[in-house]
């Protein structure tokens, strides 16, 4: 019995430093700044327009009800369902299924997540 409490204790340690030694945290953090520039891009060519660089929204987006993305509202929403709105559309926003690849609707997503943590002034 000891060995196998031994083998719970250690087993998540290796895992660890087994991933540390195949993905270095210099190459990872490289690798989160590239998935960000690549977000923030597509971000910009897709989304700016009513959402505003911040996501907080433009007037033409505020004039068609585009949600703050910083937004408890939106922040609340799972992946999966942020990811739904963009590909299907929502309201009066138009959907992207076509236009975007899954991978580049998850970027998106994940962007959405960085916009948040900047509070609307409203939660400030």
């Amino acid at each position: 019995m000891p060995i196998v409490k031994l083998l719970r204790t250690i087993a998540p340690l290796a895992l660890a430093i087994a991933i540390s030694s195949i993905y270095p945290t210099g190459s990872l953090q490289a690798a989160n700044k590239a998935d960000t520039d690549e977000a923030k891009t597509l971000f910009g060519a897709n989304c700016k327009s009513c959402h505003g660089v911040d996501g907080s929204g433009t007037p033409i987006g505020k004039s068609v009800n585009a949600p703050d993305l910083r937004s408890e509202e939106v922040q609340k929403q799972t992946d999966a369902q942020l990811a739904e709105v963009i590909s299907g559309g929502k309201g009066n926003m138009p959907n992207f299924k076509n236009i975007l690849t899954p991978d580049e609707i998850h970027s998106l997503v994940r962007y959405v997540r960085v916009l948040g943590r900047a509070k609307p002034s409203s939660q400030k």
